[in-house]
């Protein structure tokens, strides 16, 4: 029984590691798909809010969707929808880009975001960190539930070389 033994614990934790890098390697292209995916559907997003598309930007909202502004207050689509007007995106820029994926079905995504950008003629600050926590619906579409926008103050950005 001891080579017999040796030889099935032998073979049981070659099989765990086996599957170890399998299971590992798989979420990892997927990941990669799906942050790209983010990635894409967040610039299109911010191509419609640039046209002021208000559909196009709600369809990829979840219902119970929230948003901390730069100014620090919680906004829902209710109290965004009849502002877009207001809002003149002209350009935009996302560097930096992080994200994760907690399950499956959760991820968050990470972007310093350079904007020129105005509210009712008012210039917005040019530099944010801005923060997604998207959830995938039972139609596998990706949503935004929630986003917060922190304002990087100019003083704080440190030239790379």
């Amino acid at each position: 029984m001891g080579l017999a033994h040796s030889t099935m614990k032998a073979f049981i934790f070659i099989s765990l590691i086996l599957l170890s890098a399998a299971l590992m390697d798989a979420p990892r292209g997927e990941a990669g798909n799906d942050e790209a995916q983010l990635l894409t559907t967040l610039r299109q997003m911010y191509d419609a809010e640039k046209r002021h598309d208000r559909s196009f930007i709600r369809s990829h909202l979840s219902d119970d969707f929230k948003e901390v502004a730069g100014d620090g207050r919680v906004y829902e689509w209710k109290d965004i929808e009849p502002k877009i007007d207001d809002m003149e995106l002209r350009e935009y820029k996302l560097n930096k880009c992080i994200s994760d994926f907690i399950r499956p079905d959760v991820a968050y995504l990470s972007c310093e975001m350079e904007a020129d950008a105005s509210f009712r003629g008012n210039a917005l600050p040019h530099l944010f960190r801005v923060t997604w926590i998207w959830t995938r619906g039972k139609d596998r579409r990706w949503m935004v539930r929630f986003e917060q926008a922190t304002i990087i103050p100019e003083a704080t950005v440190v030239p790379h070389n």
